[in-house]
């Protein structure tokens, strides 16, 4: 890459105003669904210098953000000439990424904080060590980096590698919305609630609040159909659907990783076609094998899967012991897709429907997510949330640390609800959250509310 290439990444390098009409910004603000990722901005200090690693699903909206941060800095003053934006998939290695930098922090060396916002960096092999060495010689000491990523197990050596580099930085994730940014951003209001909160609330308190917010039952199942990809929310609400000219876009992305980082998409394709089967069942590794035809191991199989949580592809969840409060992960775990943009692609190719009530589940398990559960080990969820199961066959579909206790989740989708409907939980935990399709109640400990409205209160 040359630096004329350069100036054509950042146009408003020659005119300020041309920000404006870079290509993301224009369709950001055409869009019919617009979600500004404040909380990222938030996370981010623009007045020091630092390393910022942003990891999160392809196309959830990286780039997008990006190019909202360069239009925020220059509309606020900043010297257009202070802001590069450079996308890795042209470098062919790690050393071109060096001199590129280096040409740009040499050439434009005068003046305040230098803001790099390198996207994708995650396609260039040890981008790592190139990041670590421009640090190490001091041409950092007076920039704030962000760099972007779909792998977080490549982010995760990044970090490692670069101990005391990150100045004020950190790692960040960008996940796909939850059904209360959903609603933020269709400038729709509802109250929040702490878990402790939901936990201890009276009954004919927790019914009236269905009834004050029975409207967003609609937007739920808008949600529902569309998932947590700002893009893919758009052409849903514009079309009524997701088409599959959108769908074949992530499927391209996803495909053409696994080239890259797998060396065989064939495997990630049988990987898709058996999920529909498996999706919130338990399973050990073992037992899975016999179900491939391309896997030759019981390693080689594990490490596709985690190759696809680290990807936030799809969600590995593991199985909790209760008494020792740690995982075991020799147990049977249980698999779901990160949102619904993976889970229709996974239907395509597996050509069977997954069931509501684990749709359900996966809508669930995103809203008991935190972000330092997924920083590290992407959706391979070592930190949270879990599930838990007895030897007599109980089973609770959910169970996630809040102010030092382990809360469970039972999701029962479905009409009518009786006590046998979380026995279970009440036993073993004697608290917890029964979500339904409707209903809402409350028995001693145990608190029953509709989908709709839990992830409309809960506070993310």
């Amino acid at each position: 890459m040359n630096f004329d290439e350069l100036y054509l990444m950042n146009p408003w390098w020659k005119d300020k105003n041309e920000i404006f009409r870079d290509r993301h910004i224009v369709l950001f603000q055409d869009s019919t669904f617009k979600y500004y990722p404040l909380k990222l901005f938030k996370q981010i200090d623009h007045t020091k210098p630092g390393i910022y690693t942003l990891r999160g699903p392809r196309q959830i909206g990286k780039t997008t953000f990006l190019k909202l941060f360069a239009k925020s800095l220059i509309e606020n003053g900043t010297n257009p000439l202070d802001v590069l934006f450079i996308t890795c998939d042209g470098f062919k290695d790690r050393f071109e990424l060096i001199e590129i930098i280096k040409l740009y922090l040499q050439t434009f060396s005068s003046g305040g904080l230098k803001y790099l916002l390198i996207d994708e960096v995650t396609t260039i092999e040890d981008w790592r060590s190139s990041i670590k060495y421009l640090a190490d010689i001091g041409l950092l000491d007076n920039s704030l980096l962000i760099l972007t990523g779909s792998s977080s197990y490549d982010l995760k050596l990044s970090s490692e590698r670069m101990p005391g580099r990150k100045g004020v930085g950190r790692d960040l994730v960008y996940l796909p919305l939850t059904f209360r940014a959903f609603l933020e951003s269709l400038d729709i209001e509802i109250e929040e609630m702490e878990i402790e909160e939901l936990l201890s609330i009276k009954e004919d308190e927790l019914k009236a609040l269905a009834l004050k917010y029975a409207f967003v039952k609609e937007h739920f199942f808008r949600y529902y159909n569309s998932g947590g990809f700002p893009k893919v929310i758009d052409d849903f609400l514009k079309d009524g659907e997701i088409d599959n000219i959108t769908k074949n876009v992530y499927l391209d992305f996803i495909l053409g990783d696994a080239d890259k980082y797998t060396k065989s998409r064939t495997k990630v394709v049988e990987i898709f076609k058996k999920l529909p089967q498996i999706i919130g069942q338990r399973f050990s590794w073992n037992s899975l094998l016999n179900d491939f035809d391309t896997f030759e191991s019981v390693d080689t199989m594990q490490k596709y899967f985690e190759y696809l949580g680290y990807s936030f592809i799809i969600a590995i969840v593991f199985y909790i012991d209760i008494s020792k409060r740690n995982i075991k992960p020799k147990k049977q775990k249980k698999v779901y897709p990160i949102d619904q943009i993976i889970a229709s692609l996974i239907e395509s190719m597996g050509n069977k429907e997954i069931l509501i009530s684990q749709k359900i589940e996966m809508i669930i398990l995103r809203h008991l997510l935190k972000d330092s559960n997924v920083i590290y080990n992407g959706m391979n969820l070592y930190h949270g949330p879990y599930f838990w199961y007895s030897d007599r066959g109980n089973e609770i579909d959910f169970v996630f640390e809040n102010s030092g206790q382990l809360i469970p989740v039972e999701v029962k989708y479905q009409n009518k609800i009786n006590k046998f409907d979380y026995l279970g939980m009440k036993k073993v935990f004697g608290k917890g959250f029964l979500i339904t399709k409707d209903e809402s109640f409350r028995d001693g400990n145990i608190v029953g509310l509709p989908v709709w409205l839990f992830l409309g209160l809960i506070k993310s």
